[in-house]
Protein backbone atom coordinates (compact mmCIF):
# COMPACT_ATOMS: atom_id res chain seq x y z
CA UNK A 1 0.00 0.00 0.00
CA UNK A 2 1.01 3.60 -0.57
CA UNK A 3 0.55 6.27 2.08
CA UNK A 4 -1.46 9.47 2.05
CA UNK A 5 -0.05 12.15 4.34
CA UNK A 6 -2.74 14.73 5.07
CA UNK A 7 -2.23 18.15 6.56
CA UNK A 8 -4.89 18.94 9.17
CA UNK A 9 -5.70 22.66 9.44
CA UNK A 10 -7.65 23.97 6.42
CA UNK A 11 -7.21 20.65 4.62
CA UNK A 12 -9.52 18.49 6.74
CA UNK A 13 -10.89 21.07 9.19
CA UNK A 14 -11.77 24.77 9.34
CA UNK A 15 -9.60 26.15 12.11
CA UNK A 16 -8.53 29.67 11.12
CA UNK A 17 -10.66 31.23 13.85
CA UNK A 18 -9.27 28.85 16.46
CA UNK A 19 -5.62 29.65 15.82
CA UNK A 20 -6.23 33.37 15.30
CA UNK A 21 -7.99 33.53 18.66
CA UNK A 22 -5.35 31.40 20.39
CA UNK A 23 -2.47 33.50 19.03
CA UNK A 24 -4.10 36.79 19.98
CA UNK A 25 -4.84 35.56 23.50
CA UNK A 26 -1.25 34.29 23.86
CA UNK A 27 0.16 37.62 22.67
CA UNK A 28 -2.06 39.53 25.08
CA UNK A 29 -1.14 37.24 27.99
CA UNK A 30 2.56 37.91 27.35
CA UNK A 31 2.16 41.68 27.07
CA UNK A 32 2.87 41.82 23.35
CA UNK A 33 1.36 44.25 20.86
CA UNK A 34 -1.95 43.50 19.18
CA UNK A 35 -1.56 41.65 15.89
CA UNK A 36 -4.15 41.94 13.13
CA UNK A 37 -5.68 39.07 11.23
CA UNK A 38 -4.22 40.59 8.06
CA UNK A 39 -0.72 40.23 9.52
CA UNK A 40 -1.26 36.65 10.63
CA UNK A 41 -2.93 35.04 7.63
CA UNK A 42 0.00 35.21 5.13
CA UNK A 43 2.27 33.29 7.53
CA UNK A 44 -0.43 31.18 9.13
CA UNK A 45 0.35 27.65 7.97
CA UNK A 46 3.82 27.56 9.50
CA UNK A 47 4.64 26.22 12.96
CA UNK A 48 3.87 28.53 15.87
CA UNK A 49 7.55 29.15 16.71
CA UNK A 50 8.18 30.53 13.21
CA UNK A 51 5.05 32.67 13.24
CA UNK A 52 5.95 34.23 16.60
CA UNK A 53 9.56 34.80 15.50
CA UNK A 54 8.42 36.63 12.36
CA UNK A 55 6.00 38.87 14.27
CA UNK A 56 8.28 39.51 17.25
CA UNK A 57 11.90 39.19 16.05
CA UNK A 58 13.33 40.70 19.25
CA UNK A 59 12.00 37.99 21.55
CA UNK A 60 14.46 35.49 23.00
CA UNK A 61 14.17 31.81 22.21
CA UNK A 62 12.85 31.20 25.73
CA UNK A 63 10.21 33.92 25.33
CA UNK A 64 9.11 32.55 21.96
CA UNK A 65 8.70 29.08 23.44
CA UNK A 66 6.61 30.52 26.29
CA UNK A 67 4.27 32.33 23.86
CA UNK A 68 4.09 29.17 21.72
CA UNK A 69 3.11 27.07 24.71
CA UNK A 70 0.39 29.56 25.64
CA UNK A 71 -0.93 29.44 22.06
CA UNK A 72 -0.98 25.65 22.22
CA UNK A 73 -2.87 25.59 25.50
CA UNK A 74 -5.46 28.09 24.25
CA UNK A 75 -5.90 26.10 21.03
CA UNK A 76 -6.52 22.88 22.97
CA UNK A 77 -8.95 24.60 25.33
CA UNK A 78 -10.91 26.48 22.64
CA UNK A 79 -11.01 23.86 19.86
CA UNK A 80 -14.56 22.78 20.69
CA UNK A 81 -15.78 26.35 20.08
CA UNK A 82 -13.98 27.21 16.86
CA UNK A 83 -13.46 24.07 14.74
CA UNK A 84 -15.61 22.47 12.04
CA UNK A 85 -14.99 19.80 9.43
CA UNK A 86 -14.43 20.81 5.82
CA UNK A 87 -17.39 19.60 3.82
CA UNK A 88 -16.86 16.12 2.44
CA UNK A 89 -13.55 15.50 4.25
CA UNK A 90 -14.80 12.63 6.42
CA UNK A 91 -16.35 10.90 3.41
CA UNK A 92 -13.09 11.22 1.47
CA UNK A 93 -11.12 9.60 4.29
CA UNK A 94 -13.56 6.70 4.48
CA UNK A 95 -13.38 6.11 0.71
CA UNK A 96 -9.59 6.10 0.65
CA UNK A 97 -8.99 4.13 3.86
CA UNK A 98 -9.28 0.62 2.33
CA UNK A 99 -6.64 1.39 -0.31
CA UNK A 100 -4.04 3.55 1.44
CA UNK A 101 -2.28 4.00 4.76
CA UNK A 102 -3.47 7.39 6.01
CA UNK A 103 -1.46 9.75 8.19
CA UNK A 104 -1.89 13.25 9.59
CA UNK A 105 1.25 15.40 9.49
CA UNK A 106 0.64 18.76 11.10
CA UNK A 107 2.42 21.87 12.34
CA UNK A 108 0.20 21.57 15.43
CA UNK A 109 1.34 19.59 18.45
CA UNK A 110 0.01 16.06 18.92
CA UNK A 111 -2.29 17.19 21.74
CA UNK A 112 -3.66 20.01 19.58
CA UNK A 113 -4.35 17.54 16.79
CA UNK A 114 -6.29 15.27 19.14
CA UNK A 115 -8.38 18.20 20.43
CA UNK A 116 -9.09 19.48 16.92
CA UNK A 117 -10.13 16.04 15.63
CA UNK A 118 -12.44 15.60 18.61
CA UNK A 119 -13.98 19.05 18.05
CA UNK A 120 -14.49 18.25 14.36
CA UNK A 121 -16.03 14.87 15.22
CA UNK A 122 -13.42 13.00 13.16
CA UNK A 123 -12.58 9.59 14.63
CA UNK A 124 -8.79 9.47 14.98
CA UNK A 125 -8.92 5.68 14.52
CA UNK A 126 -9.31 6.28 10.79
CA UNK A 127 -5.65 7.36 10.73
CA UNK A 128 -2.84 4.83 10.74
CA UNK A 129 -0.49 7.48 12.09
CA UNK A 130 -0.60 10.97 13.60
CA UNK A 131 2.56 13.08 13.80
CA UNK A 132 2.66 16.55 15.31
CA UNK A 133 5.29 19.28 15.11
CA UNK A 134 6.43 18.45 18.65
CA UNK A 135 7.48 14.95 17.54
CA UNK A 136 10.13 15.95 15.00
CA UNK A 137 13.13 18.28 14.99
CA UNK A 138 11.76 20.42 12.16
CA UNK A 139 8.16 20.49 10.92
CA UNK A 140 6.86 21.59 7.53
CA UNK A 141 8.21 23.01 5.21
CA UNK A 142 10.95 20.59 6.29
CA UNK A 143 10.40 16.92 5.35
CA UNK A 144 11.04 15.43 8.82
CA UNK A 145 7.41 14.41 9.43
CA UNK A 146 7.22 12.63 6.08
CA UNK A 147 10.48 10.78 6.72
CA UNK A 148 9.19 9.71 10.14
CA UNK A 149 5.91 8.50 8.59
CA UNK A 150 7.81 6.48 6.00
CA UNK A 151 9.92 4.86 8.72
CA UNK A 152 6.99 4.03 11.02
CA UNK A 153 4.66 2.81 8.26
CA UNK A 154 7.50 1.11 6.36
CA UNK A 155 6.34 2.80 3.16
CA UNK A 156 8.41 5.04 0.90
CA UNK A 157 5.85 5.85 -1.77
CA UNK A 158 2.85 8.12 -1.46
CA UNK A 159 1.48 11.66 -1.41
CA UNK A 160 1.66 14.76 0.75
CA UNK A 161 -1.74 16.47 0.62
CA UNK A 162 -2.41 19.94 1.97
CA UNK A 163 -3.72 23.44 1.49
CA UNK A 164 -0.44 25.34 1.84
CA UNK A 165 2.80 25.87 -0.04
CA UNK A 166 4.61 24.45 3.00
CA UNK A 167 2.93 21.06 2.51
CA UNK A 168 4.11 21.02 -1.10
CA UNK A 169 7.61 22.16 -0.16
CA UNK A 170 7.90 19.39 2.45
CA UNK A 171 6.63 16.76 0.02
CA UNK A 172 9.05 17.75 -2.71
CA UNK A 173 11.99 17.70 -0.28
CA UNK A 174 10.94 14.20 0.77
CA UNK A 175 10.60 13.18 -2.90
CA UNK A 176 6.97 12.11 -2.63
CA UNK A 177 4.13 13.24 -4.89
CA UNK A 178 2.26 16.34 -3.78
CA UNK A 179 -1.37 17.43 -4.02
CA UNK A 180 -2.53 20.95 -3.24
CA UNK A 181 -6.09 21.64 -2.13
CA UNK A 182 -7.44 25.17 -2.59
CA UNK A 183 -9.16 25.30 0.79
CA UNK A 184 -6.79 27.43 2.86
CA UNK A 185 -4.98 30.75 2.83
CA UNK A 186 -2.94 30.09 -0.31
CA UNK A 187 -4.45 30.65 -3.74
CA UNK A 188 -4.37 28.15 -6.58
CA UNK A 189 -1.78 30.36 -8.30
CA UNK A 190 0.44 30.29 -5.21
CA UNK A 191 0.17 26.50 -4.94
CA UNK A 192 0.91 25.99 -8.64
CA UNK A 193 4.03 28.15 -8.35
CA UNK A 194 5.58 25.35 -6.28
CA UNK A 195 4.81 22.75 -8.97
CA UNK A 196 2.82 20.11 -7.09
CA UNK A 197 1.83 16.87 -8.82
CA UNK A 198 -1.82 18.00 -8.86
CA UNK A 199 -4.01 20.78 -7.52
CA UNK A 200 -7.72 20.38 -6.75
CA UNK A 201 -10.26 23.03 -5.83
CA UNK A 202 -12.00 20.72 -3.33
CA UNK A 203 -10.96 17.76 -1.22
CA UNK A 204 -13.91 15.80 -2.61
CA UNK A 205 -12.06 15.57 -5.95
CA UNK A 206 -9.37 13.38 -4.41
CA UNK A 207 -11.00 9.90 -4.50
CA UNK A 208 -11.66 9.95 -8.23
CA UNK A 209 -8.00 10.72 -8.89
CA UNK A 210 -6.37 8.55 -6.23
CA UNK A 211 -8.55 5.46 -6.69
CA UNK A 212 -7.58 5.36 -10.37
CA UNK A 213 -4.00 4.93 -9.18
Amino acid sequence: MKMLCFDLDLTLVRSNKLHLTAFKKAFEKNGLRKVTTKELLPIFSQRSYTIIKILFPNLTDKEIKKVGLDHRNYAIKLAKNYVSTIRGAKGVLKKLKPYYKIAILSNCSHNEINSILKAANIDKKIFDLIIGADEVKNSKPYPDEIFKAEKLLKITEGYMIGDSIYDIMAGKKAKVKTIGIVSGNHTKKELLKHKPTKVFNKITELPKYLLKK
